[in-house]
């Protein structure tokens, strides 16, 4: 599959049997200059197949760098794009994340996303969900990851 035409490709819908992407935190600091904000590094790996629901995310800056595979891309009502190992984007705060998918049902895709957010705010979300608490599932497709989630833990 060539990836250089997004417009060639159709928007994919979530489908909620599709696999998650692990998260692993790699760091978090808070902001010496701006110390009421944190910054979080977290990379995140797609297997083949992977796709998160539409979401938001708790209105941080969210940087992110693609270092493996083709990951679609959706934000607010922009078109759809694709980006591949060595692209970046960012979602400014309040951002809805449309499409976040893994292009191939063969090879993982991973990418380093970088949060910026109050510190006050992000310690109270990792304390209490952990880093996945940081992707703010839109309400439609809560139910349909709450019963993924116990049949993975299954």
């Amino acid at each position: 599959m060539v990836f250089s035409e997004a417009s060639n490709m159709e928007e994919p819908t979530y489908d909620p049997t599709s696999p998650f992407p692990s998260l692993e935190v790699l760091y978090k600091y808070k902001l010496l200059n701006t110390p009421d904000k944190t910054i979080l590094g977290m990379k995140v790996t797609f297997p083949p197949g992977a796709a998160t629901p539409p979401h938001t995310h708790h209105d941080a800056f969210v940087a992110v760098h693609v270092l493996t595979g083709v990951v679609l891309n959706k934000m607010n009502d922009d078109p759809m794009t694709i980006k591949k190992a060595g692209d970046s984007f960012y979602e400014g705060p309040g951002c809805r994340h449309r499409i976040s998918d893994n292009a191939s049902r063969a090879e993982e895709a991973s990418i380093i996303a970088t949060f910026i957010l109050d510190t006050e705010k992000m310690d109270a979300i990792i304390e209490k969900e952990g880093a996945a608490g940081l992707v703010v599932i839109d309400e439609e497709y809560r139910e349909a990851v709450m019963e993924q989630m116990k049949k993975l833990q299954a």
